[in-house]
């Protein structure tokens, strides 16, 4: 197999598309001939910026809503892809792939779409037995030679490194490596509350460690939860126009603090040392989740894996319960370093 054209399809979140960044890698070291064309959701494009391997960018937002997609099938066919890896398993992306007539449709046996592939892999992620981004990579085998099993790692010279300190700068955090904090998610995972948040801020704050915390679109209302911005001590990153830019502020600052979040692994990738809360939840467990390529601690409830469903459980509550004293510990010990 010598594939010219290559589609690589991941249109769900931005923690999601981080952890498949090592298929680009292994597949233009594989076919550095061939044109690798990234299929994604407008708002986790501007990562691609960041990634050398990526030759074009096909934005599913672009084109016609719905299971069927004319114009993504369109699209499909006017890119004359020869090979598709279609990563996560969504039904309008595989279906327009087959209507294009792509010879070679790989992915996951995981749904009813899955009979649109004529290359289907059972990985049973379900079980959980590896992490993310090793069952992504596992869909080249067969197709790379010699797959590096190492996670992404970005390199400080694909980011605008000046800019994500002028950001600090705005911030009243000049001349400074900050330990950033962010209290929101995305809903993917249960995360501790901001209110526990915020003590962590506090407790950075009293050992007069440099502290800023990240907000992300619509978390502006979590500023009342926190104390004012002092200069050369603490400060608030919000407003950042897209994931690029996020990542050169992080590549500023000197640890990240966060649940299981888009931004928990663009610190990994970009090696910041992480401190990570989890639930007990056995679909959201760092085993699978968690921040890799880094040096990292997790955080969870000391109790059985659990199917997630807080209202039925005697232990409901328990996130809001998590000590996060070793976190704060963990985030100013040497031994993080």
């Amino acid at each position: 197999m010598n594939p010219e054209n290559i589609l690589i399809s991941r249109t769900d979140k931005a923690g999601d598309l981080l952890l498949t960044l090592p298929l680009f890698r292994e597949l233009k070291k594989a076919f550095p001939d061939a044109r690798l064309t990234a299929h994604v959701r407008r708002y986790t494009a501007p990562i691609l910026k960041m990634v050398k391997q990526v030759d074009n960018i096909l934005l599913d937002d672009d084109h016609t809503p719905g299971l069927i997609s004319p114009s993504l099938h369109r699209a499909f066919i006017k890119e004359r892809f020869d090979l598709a890896i279609m990563v996560h398993p969504a039904g309008r992306a595989m279906i327009a792939a087959w209507r294009a007539g792509i010879a070679h449709r790989v992915g996951r046996a995981s749904n009813i779409f899955q009979f649109f592939l004529n290359d289907r892999r059972i990985q049973k992620r379900s079980r959980n037995e590896k992490h993310e981004y090793q069952y992504n990579l596992d869909l080249l085998t067969g197709i790379v030679p010699n797959i590096d099993r190492s996670p992404w790692n970005f390199s400080r010279e694909c980011l605008d490194q000046a800019k994500g300190a002028a950001y600090l700068a705005g911030a009243g955090l000049q001349n400074c490596r900050p330990i950033v904090v962010h209290p929101g998610h995305g809903g993917s995972a249960h995360n501790i509350g901001v209110e526990q948040y915020a003590r962590i801020v506090e407790s950075l704050l009293n050992k007069n460690i440099p502290t800023a915390v990240s907000l992300g679109p619509g978390e502006e209302g979590l500023l009342g939860y926190f104390p004012p911005p002092v200069p050369g001590l603490f400060g608030f990153i919000a407003s950042i126009p897209d994931l690029a830019e996020l990542a050169a502020v992080f590549a500023n600052c000197s640890a990240f603090c966060g649940g299981s979040t888009g931004p928990l692994h663009l610190a990994a990738a970009l090696q910041l040392p992480c401190a990570a809360f989890f639930p007990p939840v056995a679909a959201m467990t760092p085993a699978r989740w968690g921040p890799v390529g880094c040096n990292s601690m997790i955080i969870r409830p000391e109790l059985p894996e659990c199917n997630g469903k807080c209202e039925r459980c005697e232990e409901n509550g328990c996130m809001s319960r998590l000590n996060t004293a070793p976190a704060v510990a963990w985030l100013t010990g040497e031994h993080r370093i």
